[in-house]
């Protein structure tokens, strides 16, 4: 690796993580620079640049990754577990990592709830709390960005200048009064969760009180998006109520907010996640659906990986420091999320070809691994 110039890497595995038979590791320059606004080209050349390589003989993978890392950033869904079972021996190497060599996990989630409700679903699946620093979700930074009272709390402000003002907060260095209350179109959850394993109730705007939400697009200034299932309306005596919505009805909605110009903050940037053996449509689907409608990236925040914010409120709340990257590695499913989001923070990755990408790169559902796929 070349860390000056920015250069990391990625390891591909299918799970079951232990019992490897493969390894494709993944050059990549990272998009230092280029930040959120990287383009899709970038993102082409980053995946041309891939290339094969072996195991080294007779090491299994724990050796490997204890050998290279101290700490590790674990997505959960595609990574621990499918959203139903965990998977195999993922609970045995979070053990050895955790108990027998010192290692330091720390759960990296697109989640829109908050990471409190985290280890509800990872306890009920056998996954021990102590075995982990703490959890850090897409819910925690959406909590963190609308309960900033100035846009400097984090200690890197590059590339949040944008995100600070679209909440009417004047960013680092920068004069300016504070808006005292926000008004949003909020699309939240409606069923998926309440048979998850998640012990108490998904209710985000509790914990955001300069926000409220409004039922009419020219009455807000953004739309907050922490599920893709309801709407959250304000009743005449002013209590909030979780209202099913079709995705016509709220794609009638995202048009009406566009056509306003209205900034969109994404409280999970996930396209899909996995849900036992299917694919579940997520948050980020709306932000993608939002900018066909014409609204610029930069007004489209994804609150959650790969935006380098979910890694700046991790590394600031478990003391990791910036001379710590060469010794981390974050694993995760996604190409578009975990992985990118490595590449940016400058960290090495662990591809887990089994989650979201499965029927990309298995072809047939078989072991096989398709190469060309990859790239």
């Amino acid at each position: 690796r070349d860390r000056d110039r920015g250069t990391g890497s990625s390891v591909a595995c299918k799970v079951d993580w232990i019992g490897l038979v493969w390894m494709v590791r993944l050059w990549c320059s990272s998009a230092r620079g280029a930040g959120m606004g990287a383009s899709m080209a970038r993102r082409k050349e980053c995946a041309a640049r891939t290339r094969a390589s072996a195991r080294p003989e007779g090491e299994g993978l724990l050796e490997v990754l204890t050998k290279r890392y101290d700490t590790f950033f674990l997505d959960q869904f595609g990574v621990l577990h499918d959203g139903k079972e965990p998977y195999p021996r993922a609970r045995e190497l979070c053990r050895a990592l955790a108990e027998d060599e010192g290692k330091r996990l720390v759960i990296l989630s697109n989640s829109s709830r908050l990471s409190s409700s985290t280890f509800d679903r990872l306890e009920s699946m056998g996954f021990r709390k102590e075995w982990f620093l703490g959890a850090v979700t897409s819910g925690d930074v959406a909590q963190y960005a609308l309960n900033a009272s100035q846009g400097k709390e984090l200690t890197s402000d590059k590339g949040y200048e944008g995100l600070w003002r679209d909440l009417q907060l004047p960013p680092a260095g920068e004069e300016g009064s504070v808006a005292a209350n926000l008004s949003c179109i909020h699309f939240t959850w409606s069923e998926r969760g309440s048979s998850d394993g998640f012990k108490s109730a998904f209710d985000p705007l509790k914990e955001v009180p300069r926000v409220r939400a409004v039922n009419e697009p020219k009455n807000a200034d953004f739309i907050l998006i922490h599920g893709t299932e309801a709407q959250t309306v304000v009743e005449g005596g002013g209590e909030r109520r979780v209202v099913p919505r079709s995705r016509e009805e709220i794609d009638g909605v995202l048009v009406a907010c566009a056509d306003l110009g209205l900034p969109m903050l994404v409280a999970n940037p996930d396209l899909v996640t996995v849900s036992g053996g299917q694919l579940v449509d997520m948050p980020g689907k709306f932000g993608r659906r939002y900018r066909e409608l014409g609204i610029g990236e930069e007004h489209v925040h994804l609150l959650g990986k790969p935006n380098k914010m979910i890694y700046d409120i991790a590394s600031m709340r478990y003391g990791i420091e910036k001379s710590d990257r060469g010794r981390t590695v974050a694993v995760g499913d996604s190409i578009e999320h975990d992985i990118k989001g490595a590449v940016d923070f400058g960290v090495d990755s662990l591809f887990i070809t089994s989650g979201i990408h499965k029927t990309d790169v298995h072809p047939n559902q078989g072991e096989d691994f398709d190469a060309e796929a990859l790239e």
